[in-house]
């Protein structure tokens, strides 16, 4: 019976709806009993990391509205959040899963509660819609990538909120039709691929573990059979060799490998390598030497591991991610290992992806605020490593709103594609640049003094505004003022840098833009 078979076997008796949830309710409550250790951690985050954003986007609160009633009336419903949150957390932190309309509950709660604020922010900021969508496209991926779908009320969460928001960006911020068209054909397409990409993921995760049960049930009934039939050893060998899920046997002692059955060798040698002759068959497939190290010393000591992620290679050094599981067992008298391996190359393809759209600009390509703030924590780390310079420029268009007011938003995403294409060709290949606002760009130079990086800033600011950007029928010259500020060594974050180079950037500004300017 092929994998596939199973599959559908399992469908048949419990079929999934087109949301990936399980059709019928005891099948999605013993589900969520069967993967509570994985749905209890994503609650656990989701309340603790979703709580401590939100609470930080009180800074902007008190930076747009000020000691305002508004401000304070805002505050005391993320508080609101806030205890929401934590009941959240308390309920992932349960060592059996609750009931499952509890959970519902109170995800549903927590995530509307969030979608409402915003909304109420939104109207109390007020100013244009192009701020507030790029939160709201943030939010939206959010929605699907990180809450787990308990029911289909989280999946029509993001709609409902992207509907509302065009309500309000009309009717409250009256947003210009172009502009509303533009957000809404982007959150459009972020909750169609948010959506897709949910479905998949529940489904696949579903059907892993309907296969997993299966296979208990499988083998439970297999080694049954064959036990009262023939037993002895060449049944087991033979119940071993047909399931079809990828399993290894291996000596503890030294790794060897002992026996591993058809579906081992097409997932991990699935040229035939090792039944050649060419290479043994080896248990060191593990991408990372060092997880291997782990597993096996977790392993040693509580005889049992997984169901977990890892990435593995094949025979011929190529990655395959699998759902692994381990346990300890005798064979001829000796300690052993039995592996098994259920490829989820796929869903982690698809978690890859989601990180992506995450961090991305969806107008210019380039990183956005969140993948330049996590890309700077990485190159401050490797810095302080290696006792290098890190440097930050600041970019920003002169009179960049003029450009919108006479040409349109259109014409405007042009120049800001056509720009971030300018800077990023001035750069060298380890430079990280982003869009980080409107019209504002920021960038990372590792390894150049503050002179260094001005010179760069320079030559970058002459290459845009020498350069004719090209919009359809226009035709258009943009300068650019630019702040450049160096990384302490006493600085552990990036945040003070950034601020001192956006008040270089202002002081370019106030001496007649077209400039740049040395943080010192």
């Amino acid at each position: 019976m092929t994998p596939d078979t199973l599959i559908a076997w399992d469908q048949v008796r419990s079929p999934l709806r087109r949301n990936g949830l399980f059709a019928h309710a005891d099948e999605e409550r013993e589900f969520l009993r069967g993967e509570w250790d994985y749905v209890g951690a994503r609650l656990r985050s989701i309340g603790l990391w979703g709580t401590v954003a939100f609470m930080l986007a009180a800074i902007t609160d008190f930076t747009v509205l000020g000691a305002s009633p508004a401000f304070f009336g805002i505050l005391a419903l993320r508080f609101v959040v806030v205890g929401l949150g934590v009941h959240l957390v308390r309920l992932g932190r349960r060592r059996e899963a609750p009931a499952s309309q509890i959970l519902t509950r109170a995800l549903s709660v927590f995530e509307g509660a969030i979608v409402a604020i915003f909304l109420l922010v939104v109207a109390a900021y007020g100013g244009a819609v192009d701020y507030h969508a790029i939160t709201a496209l943030l939010l939206v991926i959010a929605l699907y990538a990180y809450a787990p779908a308990l029911s289909s009320v989280s999946l029509w969460l993001g709609p409902a909120f992207t509907l509302l928001f065009l309500l309000e960006a009309v009717f409250v911020l009256h947003a210009q039709p172009k502009v509303t068209s533009i957000v809404a054909v982007l959150l459009a397409f972020v909750n169609f691929a948010g959506w897709q990409i949910a479905v998949q993921f529940n489904r696949m995760q579903r059907l892993n573990w309907l296969d997993r049960q299966h296979l208990r049930r499988e083998v439970a009934e297999r080694l049954d059979a064959e036990q009262r039939a023939l037993v002895g050893e060449e049944s087991l060998r033979r119940l071993f060799d047909i399931t079809p899920i990828p399993m290894v046997l291996t000596r503890q002692l030294d790794g060897r490998v002992l026996h591993y059955n058809q579906a081992a060798e097409n997932l991990l040698d699935p040229v035939g390598k090792a039944r050649a002759g060419l290479i043994p068959f080896s248990a060191d497939f593990f991408v990372s030497e060092e997880q291997f190290a782990q597993q096996r010393e977790i392993l040693a000591r509580d005889g049992r591991i997984g169901p977990l992620d890892v990435r593995l290679k094949t025979t011929e050094d190529k990655p395959v991610d699998v759902m692994l599981s381990s346990a300890l067992l005798q064979f001829h008298g000796e300690p052993a290992i039995i592996t098994s391996l259920v490829e989820i190359t796929a869903r982690k393809t698809y978690e890859r992806e989601l990180q992506r759209l995450a961090h991305t600009d969806p107008l210019t390509g380039l990183l956005n605020r969140r993948g330049f703030f996590a890309e700077a924590s990485a190159q401050l780390q490797a810095a302080r490593a290696s006792g290098g310079a890190l440097t930050v420029l600041l970019i920003d268009a002169d009179h960049f709103k003029r450009i919108n007011d006479t040409h349109g938003h259109g014409v405007g995403d042009q120049v800001l594609r056509q720009m971030g294409l300018a800077i990023q060709t001035a750069l060298c290949e380890t430079a990280v640049l982003a869009r980080v606002g409107g019209e504002e760009f920021a960038c990372l130079i590792s390894g150049a003094s503050l002179q260094r990086a001005g010179d760069i800033a320079e030559r970058i600011r002459a290459r845009v505004v020498a350069q004719e950007l090209r919009c359809g029928e226009v035709t258009l010259q943009v300068s650019l003022s630019i702040g450049v500020s160096q990384v302490l060594e006493s600085e552990q974050r990036i945040d003070d840098a950034l601020s001192r180079a956006d008040r270089a950037m202002y002081a370019a500004k106030q001496a007649g833009r077209n400039r740049v300017s040395l943080a010192v």
